[in-house]
């Protein structure tokens, strides 16, 4: 089906990976943050470990499913999120 956009399927295609993209680059600015100050202290250790959790279970969800947008969003998502998770277990 074609529309103003172009087809549907090119649409969603787009949404989802300006999802993934923005959802993603959300994580950044905290792990970089946590890796210079080594301070975790602010940080809740049970938030991080369900998110490390719900992001690498999205993760092979995508690769199961086969979808681009999720397996790579939640791929690059997961590296910021096993790292601060990682510093709060050693730093506390």
């Amino acid at each position: 089906m074609a529309g103003f956009f172009g087809t549907m399927p090119d649409l969603i295609e787009i949404i989802g990976l300006v999802a993934s993209f923005l959802t993603t680059a959300a994580f950044f600015p905290q792990a970089i943050r946590t890796i210079y100050r080594r301070d975790t202290s602010g940080l809740s250790l049970v938030t991080y470990l369900l998110m490390t959790v719900g992001v690498a279970t999205w993760l092979i969800y995508g690769l199961l499913i086969g979808n681009r947008p999720v397996t790579v969003a939640n791929a690059i998502t997961l590296v910021p999120m096993a790292l601060i998770l990682i510093m709060k277990v050693r730093l506390g």
